[in-house]
């Protein structure tokens, strides 16, 4: 813009040279018309380069540096049609053109198109409006017609946006004027509600204390702010009393199914605390036995665990947690040994630091969860897609033959590495195939941990340890043979 600005202040410098030449030596003098048509282009040139220098001063130095507003490209165009106009009547009347009569005309055409257009240019004016509104711009979550809507383009008439299941939707800007628009945080948490029914005859602070302790591992929540559990409703004929769970979400993207991992997490806490969520009366209802604890006495002797004697089999006790929970269990339990029967964990879990909070920004890229991950069969898929790009179409019996001959999937992921020929892009296929499913799968769930407390009153083994399907642990008491 700048560049343009100094060739029309150029170019309109010597279109005045050149009236200016003409004029004082009197060249043209029978050709009136060559110097009205060099006065004309004087004239032109100035109008140009003041409707440029006027637009720019009006855009960037009273809006963007006094008002600090960023002008969209819907502004710029009024801007520059306003100006123009105004200049090509002040050219008109200097040539001597009756713009009376002009403004007369265009003003019946004006109002036939106008309506004929009246749909069109009421989209156009309300989005003259909704541009000017600074909460809307590129990449804000909007809902509508309860959905979530990402704003992905703007343009006079609508937006454009994609909703949360990939579909695109145009709004007309008319509707949008007309309609109350709730803007979602970009760059905070979004509280949300989950609803439990639970025995009546369970005191509320107890269900209170065990839920506000459930949720502070789930990396999608917003750690830092308070859980609200609150008792809000008695229902007598369902024998159960209605508690709200409010908690915040970090992004709002994540909301819908943050609902269900609360329901299934809150399930696994209160079972474990020997609270069972009310049901239909015509149902007969039975408590999980699990597994027998001569079963379990059994189990652990056959695979020569035990080093000592069980104090009693009564002493035997069974906790379930839901996938990636991290294990912990309650303070009667301290000092108790545990031992892992079902299921797979990861080692290495921090509680207390969650590495999100470090260097990101407010929205981060959070991982997936359990409910979200592929399947086995889905990331074999992958896999064959992604050694296509280096071996072609050879590459579907490639992973055939190499899923027949191998037992574990990073076996096969490394038969399937030996056929790129460069090392660099060998190396890069095996860290973003080995990407795709779970790491630190701790293979080995028979060897015994004892149980500790730390300061925060939590329950755990050393280390401690995340549930990455659902996981039986085991806790019992020994005594020296």
């Amino acid at each position: 813009m700048r560049r343009l600005s100094i060739s029309l202040v150029i170019f309109t410098l010597f279109g005045w040279a050149a009236f200016w030449t003409v004029g004082t030596f009197d060249l043209f003098a029978n050709a009136p018309e060559v110097r009205h048509l060099i006065y004309g282009v004087g004239l032109t040139l100035t109008a140009i380069t003041l409707v440029v220098f006027l637009a720019e001063f009006f855009l960037n130095t009273i809006l963007a540096d006094a008002f600090q507003f960023e002008s969209s490209g819907l502004i710029k165009a009024i801007t520059y049609a306003a100006l123009t106009c105004i200049t090509s009547v002040t050219l008109l009347s200097q040539f001597g053109v009756d713009v009376g009569a002009i403004l007369t005309t265009s003003a019946i055409v004006g109002a036939v198109v106008g309506l004929s257009m009246q749909s069109t240019l009421g989209s156009i004016i309300s989005g003259m409006s909704m541009s000017a509104e600074p909460l809307l711009k590129i990449g804000s979550a909007v809902r509508f017609e309860n959905r979530t809507v990402i704003i992905e383009q703007k343009t006079w008439r609508h937006i454009v946006g994609r909703r949360l299941d990939n579909i695109r939707v145009i709004i007309p800007n008319s509707m949008l004027a007309n309609m109350p628009i709730l803007v979602l945080p970009e760059d905070g948490p979004t509280r949300f509600d989950v609803f439990v029914h639970l025995p009546p005859d369970v005191p509320p602070q107890l269900i209170t204390d065990l839920l506000s302790e459930a949720f502070v591992d789930i990396e999608h929540l917003d750690a830092t702010r308070s859980v609200m559990v609150t008792p809000i409703e008695t229902q007598p004929d369902l024998d159960s009393i209605r508690y709200r769970i409010r908690l915040w979400a970090r992004t709002y993207s994540q909301v819908s199914i943050l609902k269900g991992e609360v329901l299934r997490r809150s399930w696994y806490v209160l079972s474990r605390s020997g609270i069972r969520q009310p049901r239909s009366n015509l149902y007969e209802a039975s408590a999980w036995v699990g597994i027998s604890n001569t079963a379990l006495h059994t189990y652990m002797r056959d695979y020569g665990i035990l080093k000592f004697n069980l104090e009693a089999e009564s002493n035997i006790k069974q906790y379930r947690f839901a996938p990636a929970e991290v294990l912990h269990f309650p303070p009667s339990e301290v000092g108790r040994n545990m031992i892992i029967v079902g299921g797979q964990v990861s080692a290495g879990v921090n509680p207390y630091f969650n590495p999100i909070e470090y260097g990101r920004t407010a929205r981060p890229h959070l991982p997936t969860m359990n409910v979200q991950k592929l399947s086995t069969a889905a990331i074999v898929r992958k896999i064959a897609d992604q050694l296509a790009i280096e071996t072609g179409p050879i590459a579907e019996k490639l992973v055939r033959d190499a899923m027949k001959s191998s037992v574990k999937l990073h076996d096969a992921l490394v038969i399937l590495s030996e056929n790129i020929s460069d090392a660099i892009r060998r190396e890069k296929f095996l860290t973003t195939t080995q990407s795709w499913f779970l790491a630190q799968i701790v293979d080995d769930n028979e060897e015994i941990a004892t149980l500790t407390l730390d300061a925060s009153g939590r329950v755990s083994p050393a280390p401690e340890l995340r549930a990455v399907s659902e996981v039986l642990a085991v806790t019992f008491s020994q005594s020296p043979r």
